[in-house]
């Protein structure tokens, strides 16, 4: 499996850390590529330990959330398409 690096850019970094906007512009910028959680999450400006906080502030969004574990890494896969992306995926909610 190819895990692509997490994108980010100047407007998202100067949001709020933690914020529901940063979350969602985070999410948004990253649809549709399996990314590290951990560096999502920090470019989100949350924490490991908060991760259901990324998940309970997008949960009323468009995005599904699938969620994988490769090796010692943890993944995350945004998407608005309701199609299962990968086979060892499973979906959040």
């Amino acid at each position: 499996m190819r895990i692509k690096a997490v994108l980010r850019d100047t407007d998202i970094l100067q949001m709020e850390p933690g914020s529901k906007k940063r979350i969602l512009a985070a999410a948004i910028k990253n649809e549709d590529r399996v990314i590290s959680w951990t560096s999502l999450l920090k470019v989100m400006g949350l924490a490991f330990e908060q991760r259901q906080t990324m998940l309970e502030m997008l949960k009323d969004s468009n995005l599904h959330i699938w969620l994988m574990n490769d090796g010692n890494q943890h993944l995350v896969f945004l998407t608005s398409s309701t199609e299962t992306p990968l086979e060892m995926a499973y979906q959040w909610q």
